[in-house]
């Protein structure tokens, strides 16, 4: 597989850890023998999933035989800087409701240690919503809005690029509409694949091609393996 740069983002397009074994992969490879990194479900809150979020995480590292690596799950990122998290290797943001996400992170201005994370120590996982929120613009998914966030503004880490994940060929329209109305480029991804996203290139990493939508609606596919500059 081909090696990026230090400072790097894994976007997940979503579904099972099977489904995205092989980002997953490529990103605990990266984690150091002994390492530890911080796990943050927080999407999941209210859903049935969030109780379980700790085992689940144990056993993708089992699966990816990787009990070497240890992580602290976090419920509460309130308060917290960069000092907090810079014990850590690596920074696992798991997926969820988007919507509800984006509030619990932006309202303590978390963004800002993730920011500070990855120019100082590189490796943020975002897994579907951890993964949009990172992006210019959020409304890119169909997540209930159940608390009326009204503010479509992510985390612009990506520079000028959005996020839609679990995207299926059938959104084509949809999303090169979208691309053309915000006039800003989206990168789709499709379950079963993920990006990793560093500095000036991506490199498209699953079982699936990835999509990318420029602001004049041209389309880019990014096969597996394959490296695009930018």
């Amino acid at each position: 597989m081909p090696q990026l740069r230090k400072h790097e983002l894994y976007l997940s397009g979503g579904g099972d850890e099977h489904q995205s074994f092989p980002l997953d992969s490529f990103f605990f490879e990266k984690i150091s023998q002994n390492g530890t990194f911080l796990y943050i479900p927080i999407a999941l809150r209210g859903h049935k999933l969030y109780a379980t979020a700790a085992l689940w995480m144990k056993n993708i590292l089992a699966l990816h035989k990787r009990e070497d690596v240890t992580f602290e799950l976090w419920d509460d990122v309130a308060y917290k800087t960069y000092a907090d998290v810079a014990r850590f290797d690596a920074m696992y943001i798991g997926g969820g409701n988007t919507w509800s996400l984006m509030k619990e992170l932006r309202e303590v201005d978390f963004q800002k240690v993730i920011a500070e994370f990855i120019e100082q120590k590189g490796s943020v996982y975002g897994g579907s919503a951890g993964a949009i929120v990172m992006g210019k613009q959020i409304d890119t998914h169909d997540d209930k809005n159940e608390i009326a966030w009204t503010d479509m503004n992510g985390f612009a880490i990506l520079g000028d690029y959005s996020v839609a994940c679990h995207f299926k060929e059938e959104q084509a329209g949809r999303f090169q509409e979208w691309a053309i109305s915000h006039q800003s480029p989206i990168l789709c991804l499709p379950e079963e694949t993920g990006l990793v996203f560093a500095e000036t290139e991506m490199l498209c990493v699953g079982t699936k091609p990835c999509f990318v939508y420029a602001p004049d609606g041209s389309l880019t596919v990014l096969n597996s393996g394959v490296r695009l500059s930018f």
